[in-house]
């Protein structure tokens, strides 16, 4: 049922892909700060102290990434279940018209 109303909004691929830069992303970064922390030529407790200091700025910017993906998703199924609303109420507003068109044959 979601792959339907995935396609039927285009609003899943469009998320999937948001995600898997999201990801992309910080996997990037977190692959890049681990290079260069072991490629530097410094002390083993700088280096563990720059991997702490690497390792609470990842997870900050994970949590911010987190809460911008949560943020959009909200949003996002706030518009689907509007749209859904919408099409539902004109439906039963089209199957009514259509049942008086009806009685009103009926009545002929």
């Amino acid at each position: 049922m979601g792959d339907l109303f995935g396609n039927l909004f285009g609003y899943q691929k469009k998320s999937e892909a948001r995600a898997n830069v999201v990801i992309g992303t910080l996997t990037g970064l977190l692959l890049g700060a681990a290079a260069g922390l072991l490629l530097a030529p410094q002390s083993g407790k700088e280096t563990r102290e720059d991997i702490a200091r690497l390792a609470e700025k990842g997870y900050e910017k994970a949590v911010a990434a987190s809460q911008t993906v949560a943020d959009f998703v909200k949003d996002k199924s706030q518009e689907v279940s509007e749209k859904f609303i919408r099409r539902k109420d004109k439906t039963d507003e089209n199957l009514a018209d259509a049942e008086d068109q009806i009685d009103i044959a009926e009545q002929d």
